[in-house]
């Protein structure tokens, strides 16, 4: 099948199925005797398989490996990968939470206190330490 079928067939963009050839997450298919290139169903698992990928949010080496191994491996190497590589994922996921929740914590404890300031406060109140803690912190007052 020609780039738009597999486009098509996989709902990804012929420019992102070229993208993925050049990366060398695809392996290249064979052309037609007019150049056209022949997508076969093999390229079609695999461009599913990073379709996937992509969606969790791996790397384009990350899927590079994984696919790889899909073409030249056995399933359970595969499994195997795919594991390690999802407990990665999920580690760094739950790493990326927690700093998202800080920052929100941040925002919300901002807001509190820009809400609390009278016009002519010059502070932030809850936001902004004190001039004892800004000494203590090394940084200099005012």
């Amino acid at each position: 099948m020609n780039i738009k079928q597999a486009a098509a067939a996989t709902g990804l963009g012929p420019s992102t199925i070229r993208f993925y050839e050049r990366a060398r997450v695809l392996p290249s298919p064979p052309r037609r005797p007019n150049g056209y290139r022949d997508y076969s169903q093999e390229h079609l698992a695999t461009l599913q398989l990073v379709r996937g990928l992509r969606h969790l949010g791996l790397s384009l080496e990350e899927m590079r490996r994984i696919a790889g191994l899909a073409h030249d491996a056995t399933c359970g190497d595969l499994r195997s990968l795919l594991i390690d590589e999802l407990h990665d994922l999920a580690d760094e996921t739950a790493r990326r939470m927690r700093e998202l929740e800080d920052t929100r914590r941040h925002a919300l404890s901002l807001l509190i206190g820009l809400g609390r300031m009278r016009s002519r406060d010059r502070r932030v109140p809850g936001a902004t330490p004190c001039d004892c803690v800004t000494l203590v912190g090394g940084r200099p007052a005012g």
